[in-house]
């Protein structure tokens, strides 16, 4: 029953995909908007390195990586070449994430994480933080920001920060923090696979009209 499954879940979440995507380009050309394309995604932490803790003990590494290989699975299937910088629980180097990007020169570098503040449960919105403003990195914070934006109805942040994965990227690079897993309703809402998947989808319609705009060179 279980290899039934799967494929069906999975083409449902990919013509979920599509529609999210006809906002920003047709279902007939948008695998054209990917051809070509070096994306290495960045789930953030791992291994030893937990991350934020939500108020009943979600681990963020965890919902990072869960995140980072559905969308992987969506970009493949609409034509880039997807790298992660972990796969697995792993530990891996802040150094070692940013030569992966800068080695295979990739066309975007994007760093995924989620947001925790300690004794503000209520806060929960999106945050986009890019460094660089010599290439697309800041329009790319504006799209991905805009984009849970509109997925969540609430107003989020877009900040230049100095982060050593923005910092030291020599292609265009955003960390995203599309939510704050210390709120608990949004804890509860994480721990709920299908809703990983719209996090993955709201960040591929983001990724896709990234890249529809800026080959329109707006």
């Amino acid at each position: 029953m279980k290899k039934i499954i799967v494929p069906v879940i999975f083409l449902v979440v990919f013509s979920i995909s599509i529609s999210f995507a006809s906002s920003t380009t047709s279902t007939a050309t948008f695998m054209n908007v990917l051809a070509g394309k070096i994306i290495v995604l960045d789930p953030g932490h791992g291994g030893v390195d937990t991350g934020a803790i939500g108020p009943t003990g979600l681990l963020e590494k965890t919902i990072n990586l869960q995140v980072a290989l559905d969308l992987a699975s969506i970009l493949k299937v609409q034509g880039a070449s997807v790298y992660l910088t972990r796969a697995t629980d792993v530990y891996v180097s802040l150094q070692a994430r940013i030569a992966l990007a800068n080695n295979l020169h990739a066309d975007l570098f994007l760093c995924m994480h989620h947001n925790s503040i300690e004794g503000a449960p209520d806060i929960d919105r999106p945050q986009a933080f890019y460094w660089s403003t010599t290439d697309t990195s800041e329009l790319a914070a504006k799209i991905f920001l805009e984009a849970f934006e509109n997925f969540t109805g609430v107003q989020g942040d877009l900040i230049q920060e100095e982060y050593y994965v923005l910092q030291y990227a020599q292609v265009p690079a955003v960390l995203i923090e599309p939510f704050f897993m210390s709120n608990p309703a949004r804890e509860k809402w994480l721990e709920n696979p299908i809703n990983i998947w719209k996090e993955a989808l709201v960040y591929d319609n983001g990724v896709l009209k990234y890249f529809k705009t800026i080959s329109n060179g707006s």
